[in-house]
């Protein structure tokens, strides 16, 4: 990893594994008017997964810019990168990493959307690139998972969340849905892709 970890926190996980929190530079935090133009840019279809053998609709909304995700069998085709995300994205490559390109975003809105236990694909991803999550909005639980091992984070308005790829090789994450969750979530996920 390329990162300057000054401003990261790192949590040993054990067998050489970590797991890094940070927080935005408050310049970049969203303002309530920025958090409402990026909730307006969710697609309106919810996208579906191939997942245990059937295709499920997944319980959140989501979009790739700037690079193809391909996942759980379907692809997430990217629109370029919309001028609110730029400065995120160009604070990702100064701060984590230089190869990072590639955004994903997932739209949480109430207690019925979530994302599971789950590792992310690394198809087409750079080798060594770490995976950056940035959360906005409504504070919920960030969980790592490893067997009967449990790991909560909060991900309150601005953290930054990175997960070295040997982490996300053998930890899984997850964001759990909650009857406590009332409000509205956007997390930004930031990844290195090879370019065709």
């Amino acid at each position: 990893m390329v990162m300057d970890q000054k401003p990261f926190r790192t949590y040993e996980l054990g067998g050489g594994l970590a797991f890094l929190t940070g927080r935005l530079p408050a310049f970049l935090v969203w303002t309530p008017q920025l958090f409402v133009e990026a909730w307006q840019l969710h697609p309106e279809a919810r996208p579906t997964i191939f997942l245990h053998g059937r295709h499920v609709t997944i319980p959140r909304w989501q979009q790739a810019y700037g690079a193809d995700y391909h996942f759980s069998g379907q692809t997430s085709h990217a629109e370029p990168v919309p001028a609110i995300l730029e400065p995120i994205l160009r604070w990702a490559t100064e701060a984590v990493h230089p190869q990072l390109n590639g955004v994903l975003l997932n739209w949480y809105d109430g207690p019925d959307q979530y994302i599971g236990p789950h590792r992310d694909s690394v198809k087409n991803m750079i080798k060594g690139v770490p995976i950056v999550t940035i959360s906005f909005g409504e504070t919920r639980t960030f969980r790592l998972s490893l067997g009967g091992e449990r790991r909560d984070f909060p991900a309150e308005n601005g953290t930054v969340f990175v997960i070295p790829q040997e982490t996300n090789r053998v930890w899984k994450h997850a964001v759990p849905k909650s009857t406590r969750y009332t409000g509205r979530r956007i997390s930004v996920t930031i990844r290195g892709f090879a370019r065709p």
